[in-house]
């Protein structure tokens, strides 16, 4: 039985109907006592308790790696103790509830911090990146140089203060600009995910069934 269900064609045939399950009664109007309405609901409270599952998963294994450092006196073993204790904090005054003293002070003491302290790290990579990419070869990188400089100073208080003229045109070029081009990469990204499902549904990506790759 466990052979029948690692077959390619089997695994294609269960995604398939399983997305048709999903997919018709969300784009067509069945009464929600249909037998289809029914099974797309459970269906789709299946796939919410797996992801939990999914989420309980990395968390244990998490801890594994976190105790494996700590016994072996690995380096770095001080954070995973902390990231351990944050995590068995954070559960514990979960359950309590959202809104309870102690669950807003660990998201105000350890994980805001913890958010800043991430993003003060990537935002030098992403200071040389945009050194990379503004550099004036020719009108078009000029412009786009002069631009997001426009922009990265509004963006910061103390400009504004001291240059307060520069507060409309970096509003201008964020309801522009910056608009058009966020619009333009979500349509990218919708289109780019659409074309991805139906070669999935078709057979041409099998990666995410567990196969490798194959050469069409």
């Amino acid at each position: 039985m466990s052979a029948f269900f690692r077959s390619k064609e089997i695994q294609l045939a269960i995604l398939i109907l399983s997305f048709l399950a999903v997919f018709i009664p969300y784009f067509l109007n069945i009464p929600s006592d249909h037998p289809l309405n029914v099974f797309s609901t459970k269906l789709i409270l299946i796939a919410g308790i797996t992801n939990a599952f999914t989420l309980a998963l990395a968390v244990y294994s998490q801890f594994r790696r976190g105790l494996s450092f700590v016994r072996r006196r690995a380096r770095g073993y001080i954070f995973k103790i902390y990231m351990m204790t944050a995590i068995i904090l954070m559960l514990i005054f979960w359950t309590m509830g959202e809104t309870t003293g102690p669950y807003h002070w660990v998201m105000y003491a350890i994980i805001t911090p913890l958010s800043s302290v991430n993003y003060s790290i990537l935002v030098f990579y992403m200071a040389s990146t945009g050194a990379r990419a503004f550099r004036a070869r020719n009108a078009k990188a000029l412009l786009l140089l002069i631009t997001g400089f426009v922009v990265l100073l509004y963006q910061a208080p103390l400009t504004g203060a001291i240059f307060p003229a520069i507060n409309p045109l970096g509003l201008y070029f964020g309801n522009t600009f910056a608009m058009a081009a966020g619009r333009m990469f979500l349509i990218s990204v919708t289109v780019g995910a659409i074309v991805f499902g139906v070669r999935v549904l078709m057979g041409k990506e099998t990666q995410v069934l567990g196969f490798g790759s194959e050469k069409e």
